[in-house]
């Protein structure tokens, strides 16, 4: 490991390393960001209490576009086919073109929109008010709705064809076809967590302080595990784990076989936010200002990143980034990779340098570079991708992978992305 670490340190000498924790870039919107983004093809989508809805590039933030609503945008966006679907509190749920930021439809719903839409079998699936709706994705038309008889805060989420959500005290489990109730299950508090599924086990949070794991088949309760506070956070799984932020100021790890506690991490403050798991790291905001980054075997604190205000947003991991909103007012992008990865010179990502340009940024089938002096393009992991000398290069990209690499030529390093 020290050889491999030595290496790196020989192979990007001159460069400006950035660890994991880093700030890459942050983009200012007008008000408070408590919706959480998404990812797809270099782009974040992420919505703000400004009323809109926000497209970023993935690898520098600069603004794609932006699509105006009438109220706040809490709800977190969901992309399918090109399409961003989003609510707001003007009571629309929206569905935009990816690609420029245009309307295709908008559907009007009960009430103002809390949750966040989920694409299954091209039907969209979203809560507002007292209704859970199934709205068919290509034209806006409408599949079914289902009366839930109490507010709906709870995200929906559907596996195997069964589309399941938390209203009030109850959690509901509706055929995703037809919207006929398969089972309900009472809790003595509300069920503002959203549901996530794994194994035909349904887990959600309560504001009874428990986290429940209930047969998605029968709805029978299989275990629950108790925090000190409320349960709003919504859990996510990995590696027979489950793990959960509570109003506690806690983040838990408890195990699903039985739904005894593996590891928990007190931050300062409470914790809205829900977790996310990628490569073996488990991160969360929290009300205190961070957003946190764990080893998820442990609970072993690996960095945080401190913004300037609460932060309600979830975080959304991808290509060697998190991203996060903040009532900071901020969109924020943070390195996890780190030891690879390079921050930007002054002179090579603000100040134009025609010696030293890369186009276009995402990339897809090829990719035009010229160089000031020799360099290479490498992945994040380190591999060598390949050696380029002084001068212009237009590069065959097609059979490149999907992701971030890295340009470096002298002391100079620019990020760039192959999509699709």
């Amino acid at each position: 490991m020290k050889i491999f670490l030595l290496f790196l340190f020989l192979l990007f000498s001159g460069s400006l390393l950035s660890a994991p924790g880093d700030m890459i870039w942050k983009y200012k919107t007008a008000d408070y960001v408590q919706s959480s983004p998404c990812v797809s093809d270099g782009v974040v989508y992420i919505g703000s209490n400004d009323s809109n809805l926000y497209a970023l590039n993935i690898i520098n933030g600069t603004l794609k576009w932006k699509y105006t609503t009438g109220n706040w945008i809490q709800s977190s966006p969901c992309i399918h086919k090109g399409v961003v679907f989003v609510g707001s509190h003007d009571t629309n749920l929206y569905a935009i073109n990816a690609l420029d930021g245009g309307l295709k439809w908008r559907y009007k719903l009960s009430d103002r929109v809390y949750s966040s839409p989920s694409v299954t079998d091209g039907v969209v699936f979203i809560a507002s008010n007292n209704y859970l709706y199934a709205i068919y994705a290509s034209d806006g038309t409408l599949k079914w709705s289902y009366y839930t008889a109490s507010g709906v805060y709870s995200s929906p989420c559907v596996s195997d064809g069964i589309a399941f959500v938390g209203s009030y005290m109850n959690i509901y489990a509706l055929y995703s076809e037809d919207g006929r109730r398969l089972w309900f299950y009472h809790a003595n508090d509300e069920f503002v967590s959203s549901p996530c599924v794994l194994d035909r086990v349904v887990y959600i949070g309560c504001h009874d302080t428990y986290l429940y794991a209930i047969n998605s088949m029968s709805g029978s309760m299989k275990w629950r595990f108790k925090t000190i506070n409320w349960v709003e956070s919504s859990p996510c799984t990995s590696d027979e784990t489950v793990f959960v932020g509570s109003k506690d100021d806690f983040l838990y790890a408890v195990r699903v076989i039985d739904g005894s506690l593996k590891w928990k991490y007190g931050t300062q403050n409470v914790v809205f936010s829900s977790p996310c798991v990628s490569d073996g790291i488990v991160y969360v905001g929290s009300c205190d200002h961070y957003l946190y980054a764990f080893d998820a075997s442990d609970g072993t604190l690996k960095w945080r990143y401190l913004t300037d205000s609460l932060i309600f947003s979830s975080p959304c991991v991808s290509n060697g980034m998190a991203f996060i909103g903040s009532c900071d007012f901020h969109i924020h992008a943070i390195e996890t990779y780190g030891y690879t990865s390079f921050k930007e010179t002054k002179t090579a990502s603000h100040i134009p340098d025609r010696k030293f340009s890369v186009s276009p940024n995402p990339f897809t089938e090829r990719l035009s570079l010229s160089l000031p002096s020799s360099g290479a393009i490498y992945s994040l992991t380190g591999h060598l991708v390949a050696k380029l000398d002084k001068g212009k290069h237009s590069l065959d990209t097609s059979r490149w992978r999907e992701g971030i690499y890295i340009v470096k030529t002298g002391k100079k390093a620019k990020r760039i992305l192959k999509t699709r």
